[in-house]
């Protein structure tokens, strides 16, 4: 079981890596607001993810545990915000210290259903960064224009994950899996 947990923080870090490269790469068409809160979300989700794990791995020290998401928290944060602005940076190492936080004290109160757990997280986690690629997309519309028609297709094609209903039917199944696993 920790091939699993060590195979889902090394999947969490790149996507967050992604995202960072991702947003880095737009940098000069992002608001300072979207900047924001693309600091926050990557800052948060990432140590959150990540305490939640070494919560798990390491229930005997919760210091250690919270130390060590909130230290990547805070890293993320920075490295998402900084391209931005000085405040979105801020912003994302604030949220890097709360997700480490609150990761760490839910990994290390979890009991005998921690695997699912860990893939909750994950799943929410690959829906958020869904959610913030496309948000990072049409904050740059403007310098997408002047690149090529494919991703300009790759815009609107992502719309569709993000329609309420498909987005409220994922939302229901997930729960209906993780309320029955029984």
């Amino acid at each position: 079981m920790t091939v699993f947990y060590l195979v889902s923080m090394a999947a969490v870090t790149g996507l967050s890596g992604r995202s960072i490269l991702f947003a880095y790469r737009r940098r000069a068409a992002i608001s300072c607001m979207a900047g924001m809160m693309i600091a926050m979300t990557v800052g948060m989700m990432q140590s959150l993810a990540a305490g939640t794990i070494a919560g798990i791995l390491y229930p005997q020290d919760l210091a250690v545990s919270t130390a060590g998401a909130v230290l990547l928290g805070i890293v993320c944060g920075y490295l998402a915000g900084k391209p931005v602005s000085t405040m979105a940076a801020l912003d994302g190492m604030l949220a890097g210290i709360m997700g480490g936080m609150m990761g760490a004290m839910l990994g290390v109160m979890l009991g005998s259903h921690a695997g699912m757990m860990v893939l909750f997280v994950d799943v929410i986690f690959v829906f958020i960064h869904i959610v913030l690629h496309q948000l990072i997309l049409e904050e740059t519309v403007s310098l997408l224009k002047s690149e090529t028609s494919e991703t300009q297709d790759n815009v609107q094609a992502g719309t569709v994950l993000l329609h309420p209903y498909v987005f409220g039917l994922a939302v229901f199944v997930m729960a209906a899996v993780f309320l029955y696993q029984g």
